[in-house]
Parts: C-alpha cells; structure tokens; sequence
C-alpha cells in the first residue's frame, strides 16, 4: 500500500516538519510504502519532478537522528490528487483544512475516486460552522486529541458523516527518552570547541549557566504567531522578579528568562525589545535566541540544548492544536508550565498542578481562544524555584511526554487510512451548492458553555 501524505516538507525545522518525518519513518519501518507532498518543493526540477529524501544527519553519532529505512519521494504539492498518482493507494491530507493551503489540497482531492483522509487540528474551542464543513469533502478524519474532535464534531451535518473519527496524537521519536539534559549540553560544548567556536564565552550563554546554577532559569521556544502569548510570559516574570526581590532572597539577580524566538516559521507579530522595555525589564534579565538563529530556525540538536539548558518550560498558548515543545520539554525532565486550554487539559490531565488558568475569549475570526492569567502564571512560575518540588514536577512531565511516541502515532495513522478505505466515495465534491450552517438547538447552548457564560 503507498500513502501520500499532504503536510509540510520533512527537511523544515518546524513541528509540522518534523513530524512528517518522524511519521513516515515510522510507516517506512512497518511496510507501508510513503509518498510526500508539500509546499516548498519546485514542481519541475533539472531531471525529476520530485526529491528523493533521506535525511543528512550530522549528529547520527550522538543518536540525534531518524533514519529513513529508504529515500522518500517528495513532490510538490502542485502535484496532489493528480492523474498520474495512478499508484497512490490513499490520500492524507494534515493540518487545518480551512487553512489557504490545506484548502486548496482538500478542493482537488475531493474529486478524486481514490480514499481521502484528513488528519486535522484547530486551535479553537469551537470551530465556526462554515469552516468546519471543510470535512464534508474527505472521507474519514483523524484528530490530534478528543477535545479537537469536539470542536469540529459540535456541527451535526460533521458530526453524522464523521461520528466514527480516529484519535491519532503527535508523538516523539526514541532519541527524546534517551538523553538527560546535563549529558546534551556538555556534548553540545564539546562540539562547539572542537569547531573552534568558544561557546562557553558567549555572554548570553555565561548568563544562563549561572542562573541554570541556580535552578532559575525559565524559558520557552515557540515561532513568532499571534497564538503563542510571549506577552503573558514576560509580564508573569516580570512578577516572580518584583516578588523575588520583595522577599529579598538572595538569588533575585539570577533569575531569568530564555526566549527561544522563531521567526523562520512564524507570522511576524511580538515586539519582543519594545515588551521588555515596557515591563522594565534588562538585557540580562531577558536572554534571546541569536538574531541569525531567530530567522534561520534551529537544528534539532539546537532544539534540545535549548531545552536542556533551561529550568523551567513555560508555554503561555492561546490556543493549541496539540502543543508538541511542551511535551519534548518534559521528555527531558523538564517542568513544564503551560496556559490550561481543552487541548492542553487534556495532553497533561486535569489535575496536572502547573496548568495555569486562562479565561475563553472570542476572536476576531470567529475562533474562541484563551486569554492566560498572568498572576497564575507568575505564580507557578515561582513555585518551581524551589528544586525540590521543580524535580517532582519534572517527573510528572515526563511521564506525560511518555505517552506520546511516534511509533504509537503512527500506528493511529494506518487506522484512519483504514477507515478512509472503508469509507470510500463519502467525500462530497468541492464545493458544495449549499451547506447547511443550521446546529441543533442546543448549540447556542454549548457555545456558551464553551465561553463559560453559563
């Protein structure tokens, strides 16, 4: 059987990116033949219309790597659903079907006689009834979590096509189980002498072993996107340093904040610099990712020095479709403080102690999004300046992170290409003459209940 995935292009530093790696490998290992399809790829190349990829590991000798057991073809996704895909079994499409891109792949695959499936997430607490009819046009869903479900499945014209949807969770490959943090740095240092780049020299760096020294050193990596809440962070510390010096403990001018900044993969929207001054806070209160890095994207060597360098994860989310740097933070051990969503609730559990309140708001594109309390957030933050209960809670995350493996999302991902097989030809065309945007009675209800008005 061969899939062709829809997602985006496995060499790119980003989530997505990595995750259509980890997954094609993880088919690749059980027999099932992969085929990619993304956005990045030139649709006509010197000799070929596609690369044939495998990845260059440089860090295969400390195990920072996933093989694949052969080249995958990737084309362009100009080239989904198309006649000549005459050997593609099943389509997947990922990501947000109501998204410039995923829509335009589910219009032309909707009218394919070949199976379709949709591996989809939101970040809204309730996707708005036009947008979620996008599922009308594939013929069996999986979604990252239930509570993703929930937010399509709320509309009963979704809901009576894809009451049998499949949960397929993100997942991480085995190197995330296999290091311990101090072990990643020190490998990480030796690499850089070796190449002769003094590392240890940088006074960013210098700065966050000595607040890492002292347990104190908070931090987070997330693209540039209106969605992650980098001014609930730095308001919060903001907080725990007034509070720090308010009850004079004698390591206030340690304590500090890491911003793993991305802007490669993001939409330009945090004024970083301008937010700091705001809250008065110092250059070397605030240590930001090298400006060339912030641009390029990390490597995923880098991505887990990072991690292993701070003390504390702090994921302030207004919304997640999943959240995977929070659960790769805690298969390091890492604490992990994130703003409490559906989603969220339900990756880390209800009654996981650093989930921080937040209160559901109405956007501007219709989406019910969370807004993070800043005085619990700096409140959890400054519980974990104790070690003792910073240890305990690095525990706790990583037997979430535990949960959540690339093997265990792959084999989710044959059951929703099974289902998809078994259901083939429910898609409906795109578009559709009408769609029928009236809910049942009670969905004024949910809505509200959603936004917590009643």
């Amino acid at each position: 059987m061969r899939i062709g995935i829809a997602w985006e292009c496995p060499w790119v530093s980003s989530s997505y990116g990595k995750l259509a790696l980890w997954l094609t490998s993880e088919l690749l290992k059980m027999g099932v033949d992969v085929r990619l399809y993304c956005p990045s790829v030139p649709e006509y190349q010197l000799y070929s219309n596609f690369t044939l990829y495998s990845p260059s590991c440089v860090y295969r000798d400390i195990g920072v790597c996933v093989d694949l057991e052969r080249p995958v073809e990737v084309y362009s996704s100009n080239w989904l659903c198309r006649d000549r895909d005459r050997d593609v079994d099943v389509y997947v499409i990922s990501g947000s079907p109501y998204g410039q891109v995923e829509s335009e792949w589910i219009s032309r695959c909707s009218r394919v006689e070949k199976p379709v499936a949709g591996y989809f997430v939101t970040e809204s607490d309730i996707v708005p009834s036009l947008l979620a009819h996008w599922l009308l046009h594939v013929d069996a869903v999986g979604f990252t979590t239930r509570a993703v479900a929930n937010a399509y499945l709320v509309h009963e014209s979704v809901r009576e096509i894809h009451g049998d949807w499949v949960l397929v969770p993100h997942g991480l490959p085995d190197y995330y189980y296999k290091f311990t943090s101090d072990a990643i740095i020190d490998c990480y240092f030796k690499l850089c002498e070796e190449r002769g780049v003094k590392i240890r020299e940088d006074p960013g760096v210098k700065l966050a072993l000595e607040s890492r020294s002292e347990g104190v050193l908070y931090g987070t990596v997330a693209k540039d996107h209106p969605r992650k809440d980098y001014g609930a962070l730095l308001a919060a510390f903001s907080r725990v340093k007034h509070s720090c010096v308010s009850e004079k403990l004698p390591f206030c001018d340690k304590i500090r904040v890491f911003l793993g900044f991305i802007r490669a993969v993001g939409v330009p929207t945090w004024l970083i610099n301008t937010i700091i001054q705001l809250l008065g806070l110092s250059s070397s209160d605030v240590l930001i990712l090298d400006e060339r890095l912030q641009e390029s994207g990390i490597s995923e060597f880098s991505l887990l020095f990072s991690y292993s360098l701070i003390d504390v994860f702090v994921f302030a989310t207004m919304g997640e479709g999943f959240g995977l740097p929070p659960v790769e933070a805690g298969a390091l051990f890492k604490p992990v403080v994130v703003t409490k969503t559906p989603v969220t609730e339900e990756i880390w559990g209800g009654d996981y102690p650093l989930l921080v309140k937040s209160r559901p708001i109405v956007v501007s594109e219709g989406f019910i999004l969370h807004v993070t309390d800043y005085v619990d957030l700096a409140r959890k933050m400054s519980r974990l300046i104790s070690r003792r209960y910073a240890r305990r809670a690095g525990l706790s995350a990583r037997r979430v992170a535990e949960k959540y493996t690339s093997k265990r999302m792959a084999e989710a991902f044959l059951k929703l290409v099974e289902l998809a097989r078994e259901k083939r030809g429910v898609k409906k065309p795109h578009p559709l003459r009408e769609y029928r945007a009236s809910d049942s009675p009670d969905y004024r209800e949910i809505v509200l209940k959603a936004l917590k008005l009643i």
